[in-house]
């Protein structure tokens, strides 16, 4: 056997390895895609739960394809996110969205969906210990995710999450750059 049918066979390999981990990837998504054909069945607006629900779906298969810390971010991310997102559909549908309503309800509830998610996201990486890419990706996919519901209300409802997301994590943050943890 040459050194040529050795490496040809090591590309082979190479490439099945990686195509069974980009089938895994895109199963693991799965649920990311049943929430986000959810989530614009529910919107008055469809097309911001649609486009965000794509970009979080693509985000997450890299995520899941790539491993480590963002594939470990994977989930919290997700779950963190659906806070959010679902209490900004769900002040949507308590009421119509008119020329001021939405400041009253909806961004509010933004805001609240972003503080508990970055909670959310801060208390599961502290319990793991996790390192920076973890943090960093589980943040994304949360405001991804998030974003699915508060893009309905506009800029102010993603910048409101966003807003709520920083001032939730920021303590989790705090804790693990100056902080020592006690057992």
């Amino acid at each position: 056997m040459g050194s040529t049918d050795i490496y040809s066979i090591q590309r082979r390999v190479r490439r099945t390895y990686e195509l069974a981990r980009l089938r895994r990837a895109l199963m693991g998504i799965l649920p990311v895609i049943l929430v986000t054909g959810v989530a614009a069945f529910v919107a008055t607006r469809p097309t911001a739960p649609l486009v965000f629900g794509l970009v979080t779906a693509f985000a997450g298969a890299m995520m899941l394809w790539h491993g480590k810390d963002p594939q470990k971010a994977f989930l919290p991310g997700v779950i963190a996110g659906l806070v959010p997102l679902g209490l900004a559909l769900g002040a949507g549908a308590l009421h119509t969205c008119g020329a001021g309503s939405c400041s009253y309800v909806c961004v509010p509830a933004c805001v609240l969906g972003g503080v508990v998610a970055g909670f959310a996201v801060a208390g599961v990486s502290l319990q793991r210990r996790a390192g920076v890419w973890f943090w960093v990706s589980a943040s994304g996919l949360a405001l991804l995710t998030g974003a699915m519901g508060c893009a309905c209300m506009g800029s102010a409802g993603v910048i409101g999450m966003g807003l709520g997301f920083g001032a939730g994590i920021v303590p989790g943050l705090l804790r693990r750059v100056f902080g020592k943890e006690t057992r």
